[in-house]
């Protein structure tokens, strides 16, 4: 797959999973394009990544962030919410929804215009260690969504949020003595649609902006 230029600067590529993403790339201010986004999550959903660790071409001399994003991922345990946040999400979810359809050991309780709910089950037997990965988990379900945006054509396009450390219980079964907060989850992931990448090597900024089809 190749990645085709329009008349207005703009660049067009297809997925892995049958997705057209159109790529719109703005220069922005560097001094202060990181500031701005940080600001912004006072009252808008996204994420901010940055380090100060040192290590040869990674962490320092990269920044990242998303915000006003169109689709999250969220799960609790083995219930699993994905959620459109704006029409551009909602745009988004049928191609979501496909690529869950017939996922084995998944099972889609709800899928409407702006929420798909997806219940994974239980691993049956027993793994070796190098099968234990691949049980069934909330892992199955971001693998296809991965797999469906999968591309290399865009180094940044992809999930951003966080995970927590009861994931690790999905693979190993152990009986939980502390009661979880109603209002926990174990992930949220973002599936942006404006990525900002500060590059403090080069002293550059600019925002990334993708339409889907």
């Amino acid at each position: 797959m190749t990645v085709e230029m329009l008349e207005n600067g703009a660049e067009r590529f297809v997925t892995e999973g049958g997705v057209s993403i159109t790529r719109r790339r703005h220069d922005t201010p560097y001094e202060s394009a990181i500031e701005d986004f940080i600001d912004g999550l006072d009252s808008r959903r996204g994420a901010v990544f940055s380090s100060n660790y040192e290590y040869p071409g990674r962490y320092t001399r990269w920044d990242t962030a998303v915000i006003d994003p169109p689709v999250v991922v969220s799960a609790k345990g083995r219930a699993m919410k994905i959620e459109a946040l704006n029409q551009r999400g909602e745009a988004m979810l049928p191609a979501l929804g496909g690529a869950l359809q017939g996922l084995a050991d998944v099972t889609i309780t709800e899928n409407s215009a702006r929420l798909i709910r997806l219940d994974v089950a239980e691993p049956s037997g027993s793994f070796t260690e190098e099968e234990r990965s691949r049980v069934p988990s909330v892992f199955t379900v971001l693998r296809a969504v991965v797999a469906l945006f999968r591309t290399d054509h865009d180094a940044n396009l992809g999930l951003y949020g966080a995970f927590g450390y009861d994931l690790a219980f999905q693979f190993d079964p152990v009986r939980l003595k502390l009661e979880r907060p109603q209002d926990q989850r174990d992930i949220v992931l973002f599936l942006p649609d404006e990525i900002l990448i500060v590059d403090h090597y080069s002293a550059r900024a600019w925002l990334d902006r993708y339409d889907y089809a």
